[in-house]
This record gives structure tokens, C-alpha cells and sequence, in this order.
């Protein structure tokens, strides 16, 4: 093998050192910790309960240097990794300490405002242990699930790096910067076909509670998108949130199939803001879809008609959703014409560095109480031929 082949498998000393200790003695009694291993929790116990009385003895040898509020620290670590049960009994195992240590002081050692300190924490602790109980979670492995099922609701919407003569680019803004969004979107190639799917979904609502929803939605049409001919994916995905019987909660969604050989697509809409195509032809004009089908979960054997069209060479093609286009007190026929003005300039020039669908995404709504996805779908190649 070459020596540039072996150094670049060989992991960087960051990366080295992480697998090593994940890999270790350390590492595993760690991950059966967080798995809710009970020996290994009544370990961490037997631990934290030795730290209460060396923490309370410090405080009564050296009441100078070592504070009693440091019984605040097993408080902590106790919150993270004991269930409720083995943590009340770290709560008394401190409160005693505190109490001991404010006998034996002369005046007392441990004051008003280290008592409140320490019953609150204590509650915090209890309060995060039952919540994390319930998921049978420890630690911050439920932060890492949530991370990698963001992470792979992203990765579902993934499109192609390369395809001739074509450009695919996306931009997605969750409100308030979060990871979470409850926009998302799928993709699914199939070159022996010669179809590739996009389907971008806006879940109903905001916040955490549309986002948990998303990433539910986005794994079941992830395996929806593909194994039904397109002008079927709609319709079967209505049913599906029927099924679910979600209480005032919908979703829209717009379904592009696109022939790449050809330019040839059809676009299918349940509810969503309408489509933009990008001719630049004789100065440059906009195709604005209309019609389709209602929302998804909201009526039985709803019909979503496809729309028709053919991307030339250096056309463009916009999906988004509402949160680019919709402005309190606007029409949102009056959002879609600020979207489409800032878009043309975006559009006439050739592809460049950077990532146009975010550019244009932040220029139109940088600062918008909601979520914002584009995606941007270029035709290359010689100008205006067809």
C-alpha cells in the first residue's frame, strides 16, 4: 500500500484517542452505564456515595479551603446516570453530609443560601432522572439519539453530488437555529429508470412538536418514495396520515419526478406553495404552479393531478416551502413575487462557489419565526438551447 494511502487511513490523534477510550475498560463500563446496566449503576452509586463523605470530610477538616457546596458536584453527576430510586438515596447521603457538616462547625459551615443550592439541584436531578426513566435513557445518550436522528432525516434528503448537465442545490433554516425542523425532505435516484424524486414536506405547527413529527413522517416516506410509481406516492401517504389519526395536524408536500435525460418532470402538490420555473429566454420569465390536492391527512381518496413540464437548458426550477413566501399582513402571492424577484439575478449567472439556495434563502428570509427550505434544481449546459 502507498504511504499516502496509509496515512490517510490512518485516524488523526483526536479521533485515535476517542475510539481508544471508547474501546476500553473505561469506555464499556461507560456504555452499560448509560444502557442501565444495574451493576454498573450500583457502582457509580457505591462512587458518588464515597465522594459525599470524603467532600463532607474536607469541609470539616479544612473548613477554610473546601466549601460544603461542593456536595452539589455527586448531585450532579447523580442526575445524569441514576434512576430516582438510587438517587434518593444519593440526596440523603448529601443532605446528611450537610447536615454534619453543619454541626460540627463552630459558627456552622454550611449557610441558608448552600442549603437552597442544594435542595434545588437535588430536585432538578430527580426531575430529570424521572423523564429520563421513562425513555430508559441515561446520561446524554438521549441527546445523542435525537443528533443522529436529525443527522439521518438530513441525509434522507441528500441529492446528487454529479449528474450531467444538472445542479441540485438545498437550503433548509430551522426556526431559531435549532437542528430540528419541521420541514424535511427525501430523495430517491434511480439512474436505470431515469427518474429521480424530491419530495419536500411541511409538517403543521412549530417548534418541537412539529419537528418530532418530521422526523416520524420522514422515515415512512423514506420508504415510501420509490416503492410506488410517483403519481402513487401522495395519495399513499394521505392514507398513511389518516391512519395515524393525528388530531388537527396535517402536512403539505410537494412531489417532484424528474426525467434528467429528457428535462421532462411532473409535479405533484398536496396543499404546498406552488412551484416556480425559471425560463431565461427572452429576458427571463416565471412558470407559478397552481392547483393540486389538499393537505395530506385531512380527506380520504384525496386526487393530487400531476403538473407538467420540461426543464431546458438553463432553466431552474424552485421548490420551497412557506416559510420563505408567507409575511404577516402580505398576500402570499406577494411573498412567492419577492422570492421570485431576489431568485432571477440568482439564476442568470452560472454556477458558482458556494451554495446559491442558501444565499438566496437568507437575502429573502433570514430572520423568519419559521422553518425555511429551498431547493433550487438547475438545467446546465449551453445557454437558451433547447
Amino acid at each position: 500500500m502507498p504511504a499516502a494511502d496509509e496515512t490517510a487511513r490512518r485516524p488523526s490523534g483526536s479521533r485515535w484517542w476517542a475510539r481508544t477510550v471508547r474501546r476500553g475498560p473505561l469506555g464499556r463500563r461507560g456504555s452499560r452505564l448509560l444502557d442501565g446496566d444495574p451493576a454498573a449503576e450500583r457502582a457509580v452509586l457505591l462512587l458518588l456515595l464515597l465522594a459525599c463523605v470524603l467532600f463532607t470530610a474536607l469541609s470539616v477538616a479544612l473548613p477554610g479551603s473546601w466549601p460544603p457546596s461542593a456536595l452539589v458536584l455527586p448531585l450532579v453527576c447523580g442526575g445524569l446516570v441514576l434512576s430516582t430510586r438510587r438517587q434518593l438515596a444519593l440526596v440523603a447521603a448529601v443532605l446528611a453530609g450537610s447536615a454534619l457538616s453543619a454541626y460540627w462547625h463552630e459558627p456552622h459551615g454550611v449557610r441558608a443560601g448552600v442549603t437552597v443550592v442544594l435542595a434545588l439541584t437535588a430536585l432538578a436531578g430527580l426531575v430529570t432522572a424521572r423523564f429520563r426513566n421513562r425513555l430508559g435513557l441515561r446520561g446524554l445518550r438521549g441527546d445523542s439519539m435525537l443528533l443522529e436522528l436529525s443527522e439521518h432525516t438530513r441525509a434522507l434528503g441528500r441529492l446528487p453530488d454529479r449528474l450531467l448537465d444538472w445542479h441540485f442545490d438545498r437550503a433548509l433554516a430551522p426556526v431559531g437555529g435549532s437542528s430540528f425542523s419541521g420541514d424535511f425532505l427525501i430523495c430517491a435516484h434511480r439512474p436505470e429508470d431515469d427518474l429521480l424524486e424530491v419530495v419536500l414536506v411541511d409538517v403543521s405547527g412549530k417548534g418541537s412538536r412539529a419537528a418530532a413529527r418530521s422526523m416520524h413522517l420522514s422515515g415512512a416516506f423514506a420508504m415510501l418514495l420509490g416503492s410506488v410509481p410517483p403519481e402513487s406516492f401522495l395519495p399513499a401517504a394521505n392514507d398513511y396520515l389518516l391512519r395515524l389519526g393525528w388530531e388537527d395536524d396535517f402536512a403539505t408536500a410537494v412531489h417532484l419526478a424528474l426525467r434528467p435525460a429528457s428535462g421532462r418532470y411532473r409535479l405533484f402538490n398536496a396543499g404546498h406553495p406552488p412551484h416556480a420555473h425559471y425560463r431565461p429566454v427572452d429576458g427571463g420569465s416565471w412558470l407559478v404552479g397552481d392547483g393540486g390536492g389538499p393537505a395530506l391527512g385531512l380527506l380520504a381518496g384525496s386526487a393530487y393531478p400531476a403538473a407538467h413540464g420540461r426543464l431546458a437548458f438553463g432553466d431552474a426550477l424552485l421548490l420551497y416551502s412557506d416559510g420563505l413566501v408567507e409575511v404577516p399582513g402580505l398576500d402570499i402571492d406577494a411573498g412567492i413575487g419577492r422570492l421570485l424577484a431576489a431568485a432571477e439575478p440568482v439564476l442568470r449567472v452560472p454556477r458558482g462557489a458556494g451554495s446559491p439556495a442558501g444565499r438566496l434563502l437568507r437575502a429573502v428570509a433570514s430572520d423568519v419565526p419559521d422553518d425555511r427550505t429551498l431547493v433550487m434544481v438547475r438545467r446546465l449546459g449551453p445557454p437558451f438551447a433547447s
